[in-house]
């Protein structure tokens, strides 16, 4: 089964959006849940992609877990020097996201040392 799921793509950040509620990792609030209608009034400009995951349930479990975790502030300025991205202890937006849609069971083709908006646009 796979489940459309709205991604908003920002400048500089990556969201998910389930049913109306929207999950992100910012420098400000680490990783935390918005109502939609909320999130979209902070940015002049969202994009948004369809996203397809064969396991549905496993995303919003993962992506529920994540809440209230720190954002990873320090892949702002290591980016290039990261040896592993995937410490889920802490987040940046686009591994967030990578992360969870990875954990519903859709296979993304993404550097091994670190994820930026980019490389999720570009892989999806």
């Amino acid at each position: 089964m796979l489940i459309d799921l709205p991604l908003a793509l920002l400048r500089v950040l990556v969201a998910i959006e389930i049913d109306g509620t929207v999950i992100d990792a910012t420098l400000r609030n680490g990783v935390a849940r918005w109502p939609a209608k909320d999130f979209a009034k902070r940015y002049r400009e969202i994009k948004t992609v369809p996203l397809l995951v064969s396991d549905p349930s496993e995303f919003r479990a993962f992506l529920s877990a994540q809440v209230g975790k720190r954002y990873d502030w320090t892949a702002l300025v290591a980016l290039p020097f990261r040896a592993d991205w995937q410490d889920q202890s802490k987040w940046f937006c686009s591994e967030l996201a990578a992360s969870a849609i990875s954990r519903g069971g859709r296979s993304l083709r993404l550097p091994s040392y670190r994820v930026t908006p980019r490389d999720l646009w570009v892989a999806l």
